[in-house]
Order: structure tokens, then sequence, then C-alpha cells
């Protein structure tokens, strides 16, 4: 299974980072290092993030504990009353070494999760791909529309160009061709019911490696950031080629 990152964060700052980078794919809004009041008092947390959903707001707070030694059971007691003062939908402690083993009891019977970064991404996964895929087809769409000679809509503004501008197009359609095709949902989801195909996504990604021969790809962070990237890319190229914004979005 290919993970969302495929190294270890390489200090505490890292291991925020990626934890919110994670957050704010799936739609929060997300801040390091905030402070926040509780019944308590101010209090600094590594990672908050809020998402509106519906009527109702999720808020989620997390800890990044980049630490030598295990977490105690004295820091799930101190993060639960932040958790609980603060009304919190659900607090994680994210560790790079551990918990001892009163921390899972201190955690029992609370909305404060224990987890490792490796644990925290697997718990994560399905529902950042979700979010990303629907990115990607989002960005995605209107370079198909410039890019996949089938559904071209700027037939008639090719045709009224000069015959250089023609052939850069044509140059930049068969740059992005196969790249537009691997923005698609359906490579990634049921077209019938739009559930992720899981056994299937990382034969997919796998094989589109070698559209990015310059870059080496190895977790699927980079490859649908470098997607997403170069889907934006492309689109602002054809329209400096055509000499207007010539985007079509669904």
């Amino acid at each position: 299974m290919i993970p969302i990152y495929n190294s270890e964060p390489a200090d505490w700052r890292d291991l925020q980072n990626k934890v919110a980078k994670i957050y704010t794919d799936l739609g929060y809004e997300t801040t390091v290092e905030k402070d926040i009041q509780t019944a308590r008092g101010t209090v600094n947390v590594d990672v908050f993030c809020t998402k509106s959903v519906s009527y109702l707001t999720d808020t989620n707070i997390v800890e990044c504990k980049y630490w030598a030694n295990s977490v105690p059971k004295t820091v799930v007691h101190a993060f639960r009353s932040v958790i609980s003062d603060y009304g919190a939908n659900t607090g994680y402690i994210i560790s790079k070494n551990g918990f001892q083993s009163g921390a899972f009891d201190a955690a029992k019977n609370s909305n404060v999760k224990l987890l490792t970064f490796d644990e925290f991404q697997a718990a994560f996964r399905t529902r950042w791909l979700d979010a990303v895929i629907d990115k990607i087809e989002e960005v995605g769409y209107p370079l198909r529309k410039y890019a996949d000679p089938m559904e071209m809509f700027a037939a008639s503004d090719y045709d009224s160009l000069p015959d250089e501008r023609q052939m850069h197009i044509s140059q930049l359609m068969r740059k992005y061709y196969n790249i537009s095709l691997h923005s698609m949902r359906i490579l990634y989801k049921d077209v019938m019911n739009g559930k992720l195909q899981l056994e299937y996504i990382d034969e997919t990604v796998t094989r589109h490696y070698e559209d990015f021969p310059e870059i080496k790809i190895s977790c699927l962070m980079d490859y649908f950031d470098i997607m997403q990237d170069t889907c934006v890319k492309a689109v602002n190229a054809f329209d400096e080629a055509y000499g207007k914004r010539l985007r079509k979005r669904g």
C-alpha cells in the first residue's frame, strides 16, 4: 500500500506541518501553533482544525509529540481536559515513540485518540484520498477540454490562430494529454457509485509515475500534489497560447 507520506517526519515542526497538510486537503481550516481559549485559560495547541459540515462544525485538535520517550498518562489526562473544556469533537495525540501503557487507560471512554504517525496516516488515508481525487477532477476538467482531441471545446478558436500558434498548442496537447486523462475521477472511483476503488488506486498511481520521469514520486502526497500543480500549470499554458482565458469548468 502506497502511504500518504513515505518517510517519518524530520522533526517536531515537520510532524505538525504534515498533519496540518492532511487536514487542509480534507477541507479543514487548519492552523499550526494556535492559542485557544478554554474554561481554564489560554492553551497553545499544535494543530487546530475546523470544518463546517451542513450546519455543524467539526473541530479536531492535534498534539504532536516528537519525543525520544513514549508519552505518559499525565499528558493524556491534561489533553483530555483541554478537549473537554474547549468542546472539540476529537483530539489526537500523535507520538513518534508510542505511548506508555497507562496512557491508553487514560484515553479510554473519551474522544482522545492515541496514534503513531503511521497509524494516523492509515486512519485518514481513505478520507484523504476521497478528497484529493475530487480536487484532481476539478482542476483537471478544464485541462481535458484543452488537451483531449475528443473533448476539445476550442476548435473554432484554434482554427482562427496562425500556424505557429496552432503548432504550439498541438505540442501542448501532446505534452499534457496523458496527464489530463489521469486527472479523471473514474480512474480512482467507481463510475456507478462514486466509491474509491482502493484495490486499484496503487496500481493506477504506480503506472502513472512514468509521466514524471524528472521527479521521484514515492508517496501519494507527492503524486497528487504534482498532478494538481501540473494541471494548473498546463491550463495556464493553454490560456496563454490562445491569448485569452478559455476555461471550461464542470
